[in-house]
């Protein structure tokens, strides 16, 4: 009998990782119809179609499908790369929503008084924000205005096509799941031209919406889809850690930023140095891609932690001494709501103001 090496172990645990995750992914989407998660997770969704083909080696049949979850998952990261790529992003969305929004109005002479609402925050009943319409205008503009129901029919194919091309699991999904019910939430609409209280009058428009995206995608995470889930499982783990790393990365640019041009300066967001040390490099490469082999051939897990058993089978313990998946998931949960806390801490949320009634 041949024996495996410990690379072909770690492969096949990467390929059992990959059918794991596509399969709570097709849960969410089948099981929870709501609107708001449906948006919010759709670069997740082509992070796992691009990581996940990344590690089968295959290309997809169409073209424009590849591209687009390409750069779809690249979106994740726009507040990581330079600032003003951040800021051209920012500002177009805010651009075509206000357009859109403007010819809507029945009289013409009606666009410069700013009368439109052209920007929609979502909040929790505890007035925390999950969603705004701007960034989610970002993500689907990204295939060129494609339908969100087109991206994500596109999505759903793709992903159903690796789990049973690649993964070997037939057209019903083996485990179905059991979610909790999507938590209350409402909405405030604003015109992103006037000045109003909800947006702090320190910042210009620009610095506002960044910080609001920012915060937007956090605060998704935290308060609308990790609530729907009654476990903590490894694709939660891995969205959430993306999203907190990018989110302090985006805040050390901006500060970075305002600091290099002498204008304006965000206060010190308190980050302890062993929170810091949750953001490791190479458990952030093991979320970007689905292989445990780094591209110099290492392997992500130490067979001293290996365990078949264990959530990412010893990842997080390899890459945290021995810190076990559980504590690893809770710390870093606490570190994202610290985040999302400072960056609410710019904004003046009138609960007063949020309308309710929405799915």
């Amino acid at each position: 009998m041949k024996q495996v090496s410990y690379e072909e172990l770690l492969n096949k645990y990467s390929k059992e990782l990959i059918s794991n995750e596509g399969e709570i992914i097709l849960n969410l989407y089948l099981s929870v119809r709501n609107s708001a998660i449906a948006l919010s997770i759709i670069p997740f969704c082509a992070l796992y179609c691009k990581s996940a083909k990344e590690f089968f080696n295959i290309k997809s049949t169409n073209n424009d499908v590849e591209n687009d979850v390409r750069d779809l998952r690249n979106g994740l990261k726009i507040f990581v790369d330079k600032y003003s790529k951040g800021l051209r992003m920012t500002m177009k969305s805010d651009y075509q929503q206000d357009e859109e929004f403007k010819n809507r109005l029945r009289f013409r002479i009606l666009e410069k008084l700013n009368l439109h609402l052209n920007l929609g925050v979502y909040f929790t009943e505890s007035g925390r924000v999950i969603f705004n319409t701007q960034l989610s205008n970002f993500h689907l503009n990204i295939p060129h205005g494609k339908s969100a129901f087109k991206i994500g029919e596109e999505l759903g194919f793709e992903i159903a096509q690796i789990l049973i091309e690649q993964c070997g699991v037939n057209d019903s999904l083996e485990q179905p799941m059991i979610f909790n019910s999507v938590p209350k939430y409402g909405y405030i609409d604003f015109n992103t031209n006037r000045k109003n209280h909800f947006f702090n009058n320190a910042f210009d428009k620009e610095t506002n919406l960044i910080l609001l995206h920012m915060l937007s995608m956090i605060g998704g995470i935290n308060n609308l889809i990790i609530p729907v889930f009654k476990d903590k499982n490894t694709w939660l783990l891995r969205i959430m850690y993306v999203t907190v790393h990018n989110t302090w990365m985006g805040i050390k640019k901006i500060s970075n930023h305002f600091a290099q041009n002498k204008t304006i300066r965000l206060k010190n967001l308190d980050i302890k140095k062993e929170e810091i040390n949750l953001l490791s490099t190479t458990f952030r490469n093991c979320m970007m891609h689905y292989s445990l082999i780094n591209k110099n051939g290492i392997s992500s897990i130490s067979p001293k932690y290996f365990d078949d058993k264990a959530p990412l089978y010893g990842l997080v313990e390899s890459c945290y001494s021995g810190m076990h998946y559980e504590e690893f998931f809770d710390n870093l949960f606490n570190l994202s709501k610290k985040i999302e806390l400072y960056l609410l801490s710019f904004f003046n949320v009138d609960e007063n103001k949020i309308r309710w009634g929405l799915d």
